[in-house]
């Protein structure tokens, strides 16, 4: 006797089940991965959508095979069988996606995929998932259909909805609060050089309210960013060592707080509830710096775009757009993720957190990410900062569709265009900052104010920030402590590393015990060597160091021996376009020596630059564009 065919209408409850168990898993995935977010039913509604979506494009395939394949006599006909063929047309896409995906590292470098292994690695996973889907079908179909399909459903739902990996970092009996410990804010405006500020040396009025702020405070005018990367200059800020120190780059986006441990547990031990806000995929928990906060918010995206499935569809657009001029999309192919959001949420979130009913004093570290690529002013700002234009360039910079289609040269017009745009933001993000902070009791409240690096808009060359020319490496460095302090700026020469011990010192601790800065509040050394370490490039050759003696600064290129050494005079050729190495090779030697000995007191290892990619979010770095700069700038 024939078995029963699945109808229109089961095959439509099917596709709801399919997509309901499938939601369900990748949503328990990503709440496993992002524990340390709380419980939220939208990732699961979300990714419902998404999986909805796959179901149904999955149905077309799958009722031709059960037409053309499955046999009209078989008991594979049975409409629970043939729900779970339609589970493996859904998932398999999914599944070889992210088997492959795992390859192809930095750049999608698709060379990785020649090899047998990443196929052999696919093929295994996409048996495992037809094997499953076949037992499951067979054990299944001894129900009634309805009742497989209200369970998988209902059951889904409930997981969906209501299983949760998130634990509550809040102590149950926190300490009492101590009049005589400060609170600590950390404010990054992340890409901010200093030169566009209105009190370093800008020529408008692009942050009065930062002014205002800096007048009493102390300002440190020779301050300069570890790195020129957007996780490791923030890692070094929070641990006090240099990326060769702590191990993040840009092709291995973690390092091991256990090992170098931030400020944020010193905070922690000494009773202050600690807090996190970050307005940038980069900083995600998964790196390690989401190590003992007890609140950290790092979701910049709707909820879907970190499950599993999109992923499948995040890259299909991104071929799209290398196939398709027209789907280029300024380089974010992705319609709702770009992985960024805007300071008035991330700062609105910090807020309700500092006035939450919590007694303990409290260390908040903000990233704010407005003023990063691309440079997109609101009507008002561009109004009043970007003059009239009329060329090619928009805020997407080099990345725009018309630059990017046409491989158009930008000129001197279109640098002043983008620095307009980039001061339109800056201005921007000063209104957002200073209703933040008017807000604060600064009686009670010890700040700092930096950035992790700079950026560049055609000096040398360059563009962004994937240089350590002085654009890019000089950054903006405030220092208040509660109540206040009598203002002046400081000419020594300063570092990201010197973040931490300062933080620190704001509540009386001690620095971390490995760090490699010093507290700013005290006495500094006008002489000191300053060391940038841009180990953050895909290509080993592209490694830069560069060490700051008084107005000389060595440049070392590539990982790997022989090195290449170049020396310029950073105050009169801020943009290296001559190298006077050959006419100060003592200069040289005696700056190769200085810094070899610096790095080797923490045992800095620059083999780890030429290692494999270990990649932990590929797409928000390629999107970010950091993933585009690959060959050392010709001399």
């Amino acid at each position: 006797m024939e078995a029963p065919r699945a109808t229109c209408r089961e095959r439509f409850v099917a596709v709801i089940a399919v997509a309901a168990l499938a939601a369900a898993v990748d949503t328990l995935l990503v709440r496993a991965e992002h524990h340390h977010r709380p419980l939220d039913v939208a990732l699961y509604a979300e990714s419902f959508a998404l999986w909805l979506a796959f179901a149904l494009l999955a149905l077309i395939p799958a009722s031709l095979f059960d037409r053309w394949i499955v046999s009209a006599a078989s008991a594979a006909r049975h409409p629970v069988r043939a729900a779970a063929r339609l589970a493996a047309w859904t998932i398999l896409p999914v599944v070889l996606h992210a088997r492959l995906d795992a390859y192809t590292g930095l750049n999608a470098r698709l060379g990785e995929l020649a090899s047998a292994k990443p196929w052999l690695d696919a093929a295994g996973a996409a048996a495992i998932v037809l094997l499953a889907v076949a037992v499951f079908g067979r054990v299944l179909q001894r129900l009634q259909p309805r009742t497989v399909a209200f369970l998988a459903i209902a059951s889904s739902t409930l997981c969906g909805a209501f299983v949760s990996f998130h634990t509550d970092e809040r102590p149950s009996d926190p300490r009492a609060p101590s009049d005589a410990k400060p609170n600590v804010l950390c404010l990054v405006w992340d890409t901010a050089r200093a030169e566009s500020l209105s009190f370093l040396g800008a020529g408008r009025e692009t942050t009065p309210n930062l002014a205002r702020l800096a007048s009493e405070s102390l300002v440190f005018t020779h301050a300069r960013s570890v790195s020129t990367y957007t996780l490791t200059s923030h890692i070094s800020m929070l641990t006090g060592v240099f990326p060769s120190h702590h191990g993040a780059r840009m092709t291995r986006q973690r390092f091991q707080p256990l090992q170098t441990p931030t400020v944020v547990r010193a905070f922690r031990e000494a009773g202050y509830r600690t807090g996190g806000f970050v307005g940038n995929d980069v900083l995600r928990a998964q790196s390690g710096i989401a190590f003992a906060f007890e609140t950290y918010d790092d979701r910049v995206d709707p909820w879907v775009t970190y499950t599993h499935g999109w992923a499948l569809v995040h890259d299909l657009q991104a071929a799209g757009a290398k196939l398709v001029p027209a789907l280029w999309q300024n380089g974010l192919p992705h319609w709702i993720q770009d992985y960024q959001r805007p300071a008035s949420e991330v700062l609105e979130h910090a807020r309700e957190w500092i006035e939450s009913d919590d007694p303990r004093p409290w260390f908040c570290f903000v990233n704010l990410y407005d003023v990063h690529w691309p440079y997109l002013p609101e009507s008002a700002a561009r109004e009043k900062w970007v003059e009239p234009y009329d060329g090619i360039v928009d805020g997407y910079s080099k990345r725009g569709n018309r630059v990017h289609a046409s491989r158009y040269e930008l000129v001197e017009r279109d640098d002043e265009h983008l620095a307009e745009l980039y001061d339109a933001e800056l201005w921007e993000l000063d209104r957002a900052v200073e209703q933040f902070l008017a807000a604060l009791d600064l009686s009670r409240t010890s700040l700092i104010v930096t950035a992790d690096h700079g950026e560049a808009f055609g000096e040398g060359g360059e563009y962004e920030h994937a240089d350590v020319l002085e654009c890019q490496t000089r950054v903006p460095l405030i220092v208040r402590p509660a109540g206040g302090v009598a203002a002046r700026r400081v000419e020594a020469p300063v570092s990201g590393v010197d973040v931490a011990p300062t933080l620190l010192a704001f509540a009386g601790l001690p620095p971390p015990p490995e760090s490699r800065g010093v507290n700013l509040l005290g006495e500094l050394d006008p002489q000191r060597e300053i060391l940038v370490e841009h180990r953050d490039q895909p290509n080993p050759a592209a490694v830069k160091l560069a060490l700051y003696d008084g107005a000389w600064k060595l440049v070392r290129l590539g990982a790997a021996e022989p090195h290449e050494w170049r020396l310029y005079d950073s105050a009169s050729d801020p943009n290296e376009a001559q190298d006077v190495a050959a006419a100060h090779p003592e200069i040289v030697e005696r700056l190769r020596k200085r810094m070899n000995e610096l790095r080797a007191t923490w045992r800095a290892d620059d083999r780890a630059d030429m290692a494999g990619t270990e990649v932990g979010n590929a797409d928000a770095l390629k999107a970010l564009g950091y993933a585009d700069v690959e060959r050392p700038k010709s001399p």
